[in-house]
């Protein structure tokens, strides 16, 4: 039986290091899972085989978590920056694909000074339609996040998507084609968007295509919370994250849970530090 996994992305504490530091902290303190770097592995690629990347990793004993989406797809983005990045996405994916990945993930801004809903739908959603397709072209599901803090929303003279049930409209849209395309559940933009943890109980498991978990500030209301001040896993007790992974595991979600704090103390801390704090928070709530 497939179950959900404690994933290392050290990016996500703030932290930027070689790739192998990341697999051996990751066997170091205990989780099953990391989220790979294609840009380290294509070059092993290139100077030898895709073969020998694919090699070298399940060398490392590790699951795989999920890769970013390298289409350049937003409003300020051309048409022909879009067109012109897809040889990158195809050449990721193919990577990707070859390693074992089935996961591939974005972001959604909750608004644009420019576009207003339904001119920022229409312009992104057949760009997203497009890579969505050339993704499920490599066993690749595409993941959406949902930015939810009111905070963030003020800063745009247009609203746009930022629940999960607007997320839920905008992934049947984009994975029509394919059925390919749903949620990156971030349980602060849950929470911040005044979602429920009972609400996950509706999703199927194929909706949720990756997880991050954090906490939220003490002292901030849900609508007074800030995007990128959040605190580690557990830390607050702020938002209920046990109930938010029974709602998980309720449902059978399978794939990687990475913690994403953007927390000023967990980025002064040594690398070392930071994967031994996350993976025994993540003890506490798994």
């Amino acid at each position: 039986m497939l179950v959900m996994f404690k994933n290392l992305n050290l990016g996500a504490l703030g932290h930027s290091v070689p790739f192998d530091q990341t697999v051996s902290l990751a066997k170091q303190y205990g989780f099953p899972g990391v989220d790979p770097d294609l840009g380290y592995l294509g070059a092993l690629a290139k100077s030898q085989s895709i073969q020998a990347a694919k090699d070298w990793f399940a060398s490392t004993g590790l699951k795989i978590g999920g890769i970013g989406v390298a289409a350049k797809w937003r409003e300020s983005d051309s048409d022909a920056d879009f067109e012109a990045s897809l040889a990158h996405l195809k050449s990721d994916a193919d990577l990707a694909q070859a390693l074992g990945c089935t996961r591939s993930t974005t972001w959604i801004m909750p608004g644009s000074n420019k576009l207003n809903f339904y001119e920022h739908w229409n312009l992104i959603v057949p760009r997203l339609t497009k890579a969505a397709n050339i993704l499920a072209e490599h066993g690749l599901a595409l993941g959406f996040e949902f930015v939810g803090p009111a905070t963030t929303r003020a800063n745009f003279k247009h609203d746009f998507v930022h629940t999960m049930d607007g997320m839920r409209a905008f992934c049947a849209v984009v994975g029509k084609d394919n059925g390919n395309a749903g949620l990156l559940l971030d349980c602060f933009h849950l929470y911040t968007s005044k979602g429920l943890n009972s609400d996950i109980h509706f999703l199927d498991a194929k909706e949720v295509v990756y997880v991050h978990v954090n906490d939220a500030r003490i002292g901030r209301t849900d609508e007074q919370q800030l995007d990128q001040e959040r605190e580690m896993v557990a830390a607050t007790g702020i938002i209920d994250i046990k109930g938010f992974m029974v709602a998980l595991r309720k449902i059978g979600y399978d794939g990687p849970v990475t913690v994403e704090p953007f927390s000023k103390s967990v980025r002064e801390m040594t690398p070392e530090a930071a994967a031994k704090l996350t993976s025994e928070s993540l003890d506490k709530v798994m």
